[in-house]
């Protein structure tokens, strides 16, 4: 059965193991990518059935109560008052497929901006961003932590990401009692002053940078190709160097004339 729809590429499925196998077979004589979960379990599928009566004495003294936070569920892909989040429910969210699509959905139509993946590794945030892309509204998709990341250095990089995303962010809670203070930014950044040099018209020296001069009017330098003993020339023309170049217009566009291309293939062939 389908245990769990996380978003519109992934989809987890449950069941016997003999029945799976058949199924990843499937898949590859497909070229569907599929893999099978290290879990020797088969939740959300009719395999827990069994389960129902002893899970629902076991969770019995359940006394649920509403809150605050809206929370979107992923049993029913809506959002729900979490008073009702009794035993029977929590039975539900173990045998019933998670619409986690569903109720990610529901949040971004709700007006949700911001997904953060808190897990110690961001195993649901490649399917959150399909979600947050297919999405009309625009959307962030962050995770935390990751494996071998598990540290706080890790949390506040999140933090920060979220915070440059426009999330507003409690940072003297979250620096508190280590030490940091604000700093002024440099103010050199922003005297508007230009340190580019200046472009000069004169002659420049092509043996500097291995070539040599063309010695044409039209052409500064030349390359000699010792694999063919061909030549390359290079160039550039514009009105600052060449300024008769504006003698010859079309509708006052300036164009390079027909006898000028006929004059460097000429070049070009005396070399």
């Amino acid at each position: 059965s389908v245990a769990v729809i996380n978003g519109p590429a992934s989809t987890v499925v449950a069941g016997e193991s003999d029945a799976l196998d058949l199924l990843l077979a499937h898949c590859r004589d497909r070229e569907v990518q599929a893999r099978r979960i290290a879990v020797d379990y088969a939740s959300h599928s009719a395999l827990v059935e069994p389960l129902e009566q002893r899970l629902l004495a076991d969770l019995a003294p359940i006394s649920p109560r509403s809150t605050g936070v809206p929370v979107y569920s992923s049993v029913t892909g809506e959002l729900m008052d979490t008073a009702s989040w009794g035993a029977e429910y929590w039975y539900r969210n173990l045998r019933n497929t998670v619409l986690f699509e569903k109720a990610l959905t529901a949040a971004l139509d709700a007006g949700a901006s911001t997904v953060v993946e808190v897990s110690p590794h961001p195993v649901l945030l490649p399917a959150v961003q399909d979600i947050v892309d297919q999405h009309e509204d625009p959307a962030t998709a962050v995770g935390t932590l990751r494996r071998g990341e598990g540290n706080l250095h890790q949390m506040v990089s999140a933090v920060a990401q979220v915070y440059a995303d426009g999330v507003a962010v409690d940072w003297a809670g979250v620096f508190a009692g280590c030490g940091a203070v604000r700093v002024g930014l440099p103010t050199y950044a922003f005297q508007r002053q230009r340190f580019w040099p200046e472009a000069t018209s004169g002659p420049t020296d092509v043996a500097a940078a291995g070539l040599s001069s063309a010695e044409h009017p039209l052409l500064g330098a030349m390359l000699s190709l010792p694999q063919t003993d061909g030549v390359v020339f290079t160039s550039r023309l514009s009105l600052r160097t060449h300024p008769w170049l504006a003698d010859y217009a079309v509708q006052g566009s300036v164009v390079f004339a027909g006898t000028g291309y006929v004059e460097l293939a000429i070049r070009a062939g005396d070399s």
